[in-house]
């Protein structure tokens, strides 16, 4: 195709003559068109050949926002994946794959009615696993919210703020009570390490039998069995070396049972008898009636008073 010129100086026969290679030999004869072109044009013919061209050799690819891209024959299509969230691979035999990876990134949200990973499944903010079990492994569970379920078992159950309930038990602290009562219930033997320490103004009442509580700053037992009788079933029972008898009324008056230190074992046997005990520093004196068969002596003074009378045993 040669390039065709007119100079301003060029005659009409000259212009003639390039106007008519032009049409016939460079643009050619348009009766000459495959019968697939239909166009009656250049520029419509071409357009006609490109759609011709990319049916049978090309295609076009559009995205989601009606995006076209026309791909012709001898070119590439290039689709590349994003590390951690979609792989593409070409393999044969003209299979393009489109995938996830093992392990997926995702820096938005998914949204799914429900999610499926090995046993466990979530849907509409309930988690479950066909195994029955959901670890957490070593993590920390958090939660600003309520904890709801039929029953919590770990080695430790350790939670913030002031006040905890489990059901009708609160604990404050250090302190443990009754939410629907006055009462807390252990249905075990209670093993105490420490020291059991009571408010002076409280008790400890074991059934409807004993208290233990304090008068007067003074600790107390009471019993409330028939007789008021504290039985203390142990032998030998040790006591310290005094007893104190505060008697009908409390007051600043005792009576004090007082036993010497020991240098060995002493043995006091007290009667099968009832009666008074008579004291060497008494003022007091034995009656006839400690014996069994008894003798009196009576001595008088010089105008026949008695001043002392002796008792002893006949026998």
């Amino acid at each position: 195709m040669a390039i065709r010129n007119i100079a301003v100086t060029d005659t009409l026969e000259t212009f003639r003559t390039e106007f008519n290679n032009l049409a016939a030999n460079d643009m050619g004869d348009i009766a000459l068109l495959s019968g697939a072109i239909s166009s009656t044009n250049l520029v419509a013919a071409m357009n006609e050949t490109i759609s011709i061209a990319t049916s049978t050799a090309g295609f076009t690819i559009e995205d989601s926002s009606s995006t076209q891209q026309l791909v012709g024959g001898g070119e590439t299509l290039r689709v590349f994946g994003t590390s951690n969230e979609i792989e593409a691979v070409v393999s044969a035999t003209d299979t393009l794959t489109i995938g996830l990876p093992s392990a997926v990134s995702i820096t938005t949200s998914v949204t799914a009615p429900t999610v499926s990973t090995g046993n466990m499944s979530l849907t509409n903010g309930s988690i479950t696993d066909s195994s029955g079990q959901i670890s957490f492994g070593n993590e920390n569970l958090v939660t600003t919210g309520t904890i709801n379920g039929g029953a919590i078992t770990g080695t430790s159950i350790t939670g913030s703020g002031a006040t905890h309930t489990l059901g009708t038990i609160e604990i404050s602290g250090n302190t443990i009570r009754s939410t629907d009562s006055s009462t807390i219930i252990v249905n075990d033997t209670v093993s105490i390490l420490g020291n059991l320490s009571v408010p002076s103004t409280q008790n400890i009442t074991f059934g409807s039998l004993l208290t233990i509580d304090t008068n007067s700053s003074l600790p107390r037992i009471t019993s409330g069995g028939a007789g008021a009788v504290i039985l203390f079933d142990a032998v030998p029972l040790l006591l310290d070396n005094t007893i104190r008898f505060e008697g009908s009324s409390i007051d600043t008056n005792d009576l004090t049972l007082t036993a010497t230190n020991p240098t060995q074992d002493r043995t006091i046997t007290l009667p099968d008898a009832t009666g008074n005990v008579v004291l060497d520093s008494s003022t007091s004196y034995a009656t006839s009636s400690i014996f069994s068969t008894a003798s009196t002596l009576i001595l008088y003074n010089s105008s026949g008073t008695p001043v002392k009378t002796i008792v002893g045993s006949t026998t």
